[in-house]
């Protein structure tokens, strides 16, 4: 028995663990930069659950995709992913109608919260294909049938559609689909890493990745930042960028992404060639994985609470 090896197991288990926890809180603080650039306003309470609900619907694109690079997702984690984008998305539909009725949220019937999601709520699209991510799961655990992993990336990205085109983009003819292809590129960007974080082993397993999930994610990068500046420019002049909210967001946000293509410059010259000649260990892939997400889920986090607030 590899004594040594068997060491390794549960270090760099403990390492992918802190990669997504290190992620999920990046979220959050991205979440908090919101609220204090956009001071006194701000986004509202739902953008705290809708911050969980993102994490888990990106993840999931991410896990949906690892076949493109060779890789099998777990349908555990799957399953957590499809079960915490739920109880996300929940939370917020709920948090919405109490604040639409003018009541507590303790004070909600179930009656005025299905009322909200007939009305056409996003998250209506959202719950539904949440609750089809859990039970294909289900139905894979349980050997009766092996869906497609695609099929968790398509629910979750239509998801991330669906939540992504209402409210701001709406006021211009074409800002729903620049949005919406700017938060598809986004999530499979990030959400792939992030699966990739879970799934990969040793330094093969990334030598074989990681290349390929590289020379991909220039394209998603290049979407990212064409559609966001397009984007950007239909919602506010340049002269709003430091004098509203909604504005300091928006460049604290960009600023996120500019470090993110540092990140991925250095990776594309030192991180990819050294772990395609295995000269970098697992840990270090990790370790580099664990920075970029974390600065991954600080923009997030700027997302969630940019939709939230008022150009």
């Amino acid at each position: 028995m590899n004594t040594t090896a068997g060491r390794r197991g549960p270090v760099h288990q403990r390492q992918r663990a802190a990669a997504i926890a290190a992620a999920s809180a990046a979220m959050f603080v991205g979440l908090g930069g919101c609220w204090l650039l956009a001071a006194p306003a701000g986004p509202a309470a739902t953008s705290l659950p809708n911050t969980v609900a993102l994490a888990a619907a990106v993840l999931l694109v991410g896990l949906g995709s690892l076949p493109v690079l060779g890789l099998v997702p777990s349908p555990v984690a799957v399953g957590v992913a499809g079960a915490a984008w739920f109880v996300g998305v929940a939370v917020a539909a709920w948090l919405r109608t109490a604040d639409q009725s003018g009541r507590a949220p303790t004070a909600v019937g179930l009656g005025q919260f299905v009322d909200t999601l007939r009305a056409g709520a996003p998250e209506m699209v959202t719950l539904v294909a949440s609750c089809l991510v859990v039970g294909l799961v289900c139905v894979e655990l349980t050997g009766r049938a092996a869906p497609p992993a695609a099929s968790y990336a398509l629910l979750a990205g239509v998801g991330v559609l669906a939540t992504s085109i209402t409210g701001h983009p709406g006021q211009h003819a074409i800002g729903p689909i620049l949005v919406g292809a700017h938060a598809l590129a986004a999530a499979w960007w990030c959400g792939t890493l992030a699966a990739m974080v879970l799934v990969v082993r040793g330094r093969r397993g990334w030598a074989s990745a990681l290349p390929e999930f590289s020379s991909r994610a220039l394209w998603a990068v290049a979407g990212i930042a064409t559609t966001g500046l397009i984007s950007a420019a239909l919602q506010i002049g340049l002269g709003d960028l430091l004098d509203t909210g909604y504005g300091r967001v928006l460049l604290a946000k960009a600023v996120g992404l500019v470090i993110l293509i540092g990140l991925g410059v250095y990776a594309r010259r030192r991180w990819v060639p050294g772990v395609d000649r295995h000269q970098l260990s697992e840990a270090t892939s990790l370790r580099l994985a664990t920075v970029e997400l974390a600065v991954m889920g600080v923009v997030l986090g700027l997302a969630v609470g940019l939709a939230g607030t008022a150009p």
